[in-house]
């Protein structure tokens, strides 16, 4: 019985232990609210500098996003600024780090990242107003057929995040026949960041092209119809009077002939290029010190076996303090000569 209580405490220290940690991660007690009108923020004590600028550009910007489209929610909307990653992971069930926020339209949810940790593509008010435009386009709607650079380029175009298209990205997506298709798009959330980046910027053109050709009122007609459980395609060809595969081609042809390589525009172009002369100009000059050196080698080896002017060179080198070193022991080694000759002069004969 002892026995079995002690392993019984051990197994709840156990899970103690691995509970407590698990709790320290989650901040769900930490959060704080905030209401206006028909937006309310949930963020934590440290964000509170951020919530008064969002509040500020929700107040500005969302009824021109609202105007523009002729749509607006009646529900109210909750954006959630995570503080950290662990709570970035916890609440969007582990989305691409690379988003800086996740809307959920069956819940009227808005998820966004702080600034203190968030990746450097533009403010979090920019972001809010972005994800508002997808709450915007399918929350309250039937089943929906948006496809993904609609909604990615129409929630950047009315958030105002054109500032952050990146046209080095596509002029080199374009000289290396890399442009996505409108179906490679569709895949935006399985990308890795630079795929990502990319997409988004492409969706944005697009919709950039679209509103060019037919306005923002056109657009507008389209997502009515979408929202009400129209076809895309055939709502696509009835509101604009082409297919989606006319415009995928206009949008492809668009990419290939305005975004084109500039060396001096395109800075990670020159620095590449500036990296390679760098390490080709290094290789060189180890090389051209390398040749120095084992040239110096052989003077200094010419000027130690040179030979006065006039003189023969001999075949080879004599040692003579080695040749006489080894006489005397030869000498001294040797053993007394006891035959001494008969033939030899006797002294008074």
């Amino acid at each position: 019985m002892t026995r079995n209580r002690w392993l019984r405490a051990l197994c709840a220290v156990w899970l103690l232990a691995l509970a407590l940690p698990l709790g320290a991660q989650t901040r769900e007690n930490d959060y704080l609210r905030q209401d206006l009108a028909r937006f309310r923020v949930w963020y934590c004590p440290e964000d509170a500098q951020v919530v008064r600028g969002l509040w500020r550009e929700l107040h500005e910007r969302i009824p021109l996003v609202e105007r523009q489209l002729r749509l607006a929610l009646a529900d109210t909307v909750t954006f959630v600024i995570t503080p950290s990653e662990k709570e970035w992971y916890r609440l969007t069930a582990g989305a691409p780090l690379w988003a800086n926020g996740i809307a959920y339209a069956e819940r009227g949810v808005a998820v966004l990242k702080s600034p203190r940790f968030g990746l450097p593509y533009g403010p979090l008010p920019s972001t809010a107003v972005h994800e508002y435009v997808h709450l915007l386009l399918e929350a309250g709607a039937r089943e929906t057929d948006f496809p993904r650079w609609l909604n990615e380029g129409l929630a950047q175009v009315l958030a105002g995040q054109l500032d952050y298209l990146d046209d080095a990205l596509l002029a080199r997506a374009a000289a290396a026949g890399r442009v996505h298709s409108f179906s490679r798009i569709e895949g935006m959330m399985s990308m890795n960041a630079l795929d990502a980046r990319q997409a988004y910027a492409e969706s944005a053109v697009a919709v950039q092209l679209l509103q060019s050709r037919f306005g923002m009122s056109g657009i507008s007609n389209l997502v009515h119809e979408l929202r009400a459980g129209a076809p895309y395609d055939e709502t696509f060809r009835r509101i604009f009077a082409v297919s989606p595969g006319a415009f995928e081609s206009e949008y492809a042809l668009y990419v290939q002939t305005h975004f084109r390589i500039s060396f001096f525009g395109d800075t990670e172009l020159w620095v590449s290029v500036a990296f390679v002369l760098l390490v080709g100009a290094a290789g060189v000059a180890v090389y051209l010190r390398r040749r120095r050196t084992v040239r110096r080698w052989r003077e200094e080896d010419q000027r130690e076996r040179r030979v006065p002017e006039g003189t023969t060179p001999p075949p080879y080198t004599i040692n003579y303090e080695i040749v006489r070193g080894r006489l005397h022991e030869s000498e001294d080694d040797s053993p007394p000569d006891e035959n001494l000759p008969h033939d030899r002069p006797v002294p008074g004969s």
